[in-house]
């Protein structure tokens, strides 16, 4: 193990360094919030697919079921509340039916409001608020396995022209696409670790991966904190390459740990 550049005596091993990071990160989110001009941020391509599946949905007289996950108000859930007001912006515009299945954990009770508003509130923007239904948006249950069996009987018995699934889903995103596809629902979902997309590649028509997630909902939203963190994100990526060349530079070229001896202080 590579000896660390400093020793602290107040700062355990290996955390220093991590403490230094934390704070650019700060200064650089505070930097971009209150930059005047907001960086760029490309359309997510499965934004296109979202916007072609309600359309179809319209077409066929078949509802959109939306769901922003299980969680509490992550980045990922806070990301997918943004790409449900943008479905249900459409939704209301074109007088479609939209499902939004809630619950799948003891936190969900809390965010289940603020999806009712979102919802409620592009309606009202679209100038059809007699058209609001929120027992379309029905709580399932408070616990995971309960919601996924709610979940898919209003999948069997609507019979959606698409299922929009993104946030916080965990174990149970698979059997819900698999019983999408199952009713003929063009599925689409998010990933948020590694297994879970490996298994939603294969279940889903659309896929949206890792940093896709909160960077459609940071360009939905037009979110100043949303999209400085996009961009702060961005350069700590930058970074770290920077971290990895330089390093293996060093070690191969020059037979130094100096990165590694870093890293550890």
């Amino acid at each position: 193990m590579a000896k660390p550049l400093l020793e602290i005596p107040i700062i355990p091993t290996g955390r220093f360094i991590g403490l230094v990071l934390l704070v650019i990160l700060a200064i650089l989110a505070i930097r971009q919030m209150r930059a005047k001009k907001m960086p760029f941020i490309r359309r997510v391509a499965a934004l296109d697919a979202i916007d072609d599946a309600v359309g179809r949905c319209t077409e066929m007289g078949r509802p959109v079921v939306v769901s922003y996950g299980i969680g509490d108000f992550s980045y990922s859930v806070i990301a997918a509340l943004s790409i449900l007001g943008y479905v249900a912006k459409i939704c209301a515009e074109t007088d479609t039916r939209l499902i939004v299945p809630t619950g799948g954990g003891h936190s969900s009770y809390v965010v289940r409001e603020t999806a009712v508003d979102i919802v409620r509130s592009q309606y009202i923007l679209a100038g059809k608020p007699e058209t609001f239904r929120e027992e379309d948006m029905p709580f399932l249950s408070g616990e995971q396995y309960a919601y996924t069996s709610g979940y898919t009987g209003i999948l069997i018995r609507e019979r959606p022209g698409a299922t929009i699934m993104t946030g916080s889903h965990a174990s149970e995103a698979v059997n819900i696409a698999e019983q999408s596809n199952l009713v003929g629902a063009i599925t689409i979902t998010s990933g948020t670790y590694v297994s879970n997309m490996a298994a939603l590649a294969c279940a889903s028509d659309y896929i949206m991966l890792m940093d896709e997630q909160p960077a459609a909902g940071a360009y939905l939203s037009k979110n100043v904190d949303q999209i400085a963190t996009i961009r702060v994100q961005d350069i700590y990526k930058a970074l770290a390459m920077v971290l990895i060349v330089v390093g293996l530079v060093l070690m191969t070229v020059f037979k130094s740990d100096l990165i590694l001896r870093l890293l550890d202080t």
